[in-house]
């Protein structure tokens, strides 16, 4: 009996093991927290010269594998439709993909489905689908949607996260996909959109994690809540938190933010997020941050403060209800004042004091909360 039955069992258990190598495919590195940075405006930057420092002033050769080896786990990057100067198309957004799966990132894709910059200010329809109503809309937006998409797919960049509209609060591709107007408040185009482009993402790459982005956590509650009421397939809830703009308290904020998190089923990341080093200025151009009542009262704008309300945002990230928190994204942490080539002409720059390099380029200390679990 036992002489039949052990090579019986060797013979079961080779199938099993050839039949399993075969047909499984191998697993994604599954990332449990993300710590990103929006670098859309790192190619430009280059372009024109600049040479970054690590945080001993040593010049950095190549700053994607810069950042990862600082901690940087995801790489945002903005996607326009057909802006006159050509800045952030498809292209770009390729080469940048490229860049990041080669230092192991994981990437997120922030339509704006506009030529421009898409803001809670903002929406406005591409030129290409100017005159389109809604029905012919709604089928463009999952057509594009789809094959940018099969174009990052066929590169082997397909994107861990896909962002569906830039700060939507009163929706995108206005005024179709308005929500809120002087004829009072609409949903229904706005939803329709959404889904549509939904649909066109997970046609090309199922695989996505698909985000929604609302610009503040007051609010937010009740912008989610309509979404999941209307059926809205998603998985990430998107927040921007800029002090100065969304409430510089913030016990408050995190209170918000709690309560939030007990009462949504998705997933929370801040997509966008910054602080000042510094008041001073390196440029002719105005900042967006330069006055002491648009801090929060006990992070002053030193690099020491800096790094304080990133370890703020890392932690209420990371402490969230029910392991509800997915991370954070820097905004244009590259965004630096700058002579463009050779000359000595200055590119300006409104963000100079809110980068996480200063105004010799050098690597501020908030760089450290990159390298915290």
């Amino acid at each position: 009996m036992k002489k039949c039955f052990y090579p019986f069992l060797v013979f079961l258990l080779l199938i099993s093991c050839t039949t399993n190598d075969n047909d499984r495919q191998p697993e994604p590195e599954s990332i449990e927290f993300y710590k990103g940075m929006d670098l859309s405006f790192l190619p430009e930057i280059e372009s024109d010269g600049v040479v970054f420092k690590d945080e001993n002033s040593q010049d950095i050769v190549d700053n994607y594998a810069y950042l990862k080896s600082r901690g940087v786990n995801l790489v945002r990057i903005r996607l326009w439709i057909n802006n006159t100067s050509g800045l952030y198309n498809l292209n770009f957004v390729k080469d940048q993909a490229l860049k990041a799966k080669a230092q192991g990132m994981d990437f997120l894709l922030d339509f704006h489905y506009s030529d421009n910059w898409a803001d809670p200010g903002s929406q406005d329809i591409p030129m290409v689908w100017a005159t389109q109503n809604i029905t012919s809309m709604t089928e463009s937006i999952k057509n594009y949607s789809q094959n940018v998409l099969q174009e990052l797919v066929l590169q082997d960049t397909s994107p861990a996260i896909v962002q569906i509209g830039n700060e939507t609060n009163n929706g995108m591709l206005w005024p179709l996909g308005q929500i809120y107007s002087s004829g009072g408040e609409n949903w229904d185009n706005y939803i329709q959109l959404t889904k549509a482009a939904i649909e066109g993402v997970l046609l090309a790459s199922p695989e996505s994690q698909i985000m929604i982005h609302h610009a503040g956590i007051e609010g937010a509650d009740f912008f989610y809540e309509q979404l999941v009421f209307h059926n809205v397939n998603f998985d990430i809830a998107g927040l921007s938190y800029y002090p100065w703009w969304h409430n510089n308290d913030i016990d408050f904020i995190e209170n918000q933010l709690q309560s939030f998190a007990i009462g949504i089923s998705q997933k929370i990341m801040i997509v966008e997020t910054a602080y000042p080093f510094t008041l001073n200025w390196d440029d002719n151009t105005n900042n967006i941050v330069g006055l002491q009542d648009q801090l929060i009262a006990s992070y002053p704008a030193t690099p020491v403060g800096q790094r304080t309300f990133m370890l703020r945002i890392h932690n209420m990230m990371k402490n969230l209800p029910n392991d509800k928190g997915l991370g954070y994204c820097y905004w244009a942490p590259d965004w630096v004042a700058h002579h463009t080539g050779s000359s000595s002409q200055t590119s300006g720059s409104s963000w100079e004091n809110l980068a996480l390099f200063n105004f010799n380029y050098e690597a501020n200390t908030a760089l450290e909360i990159y390298e915290l679990d």
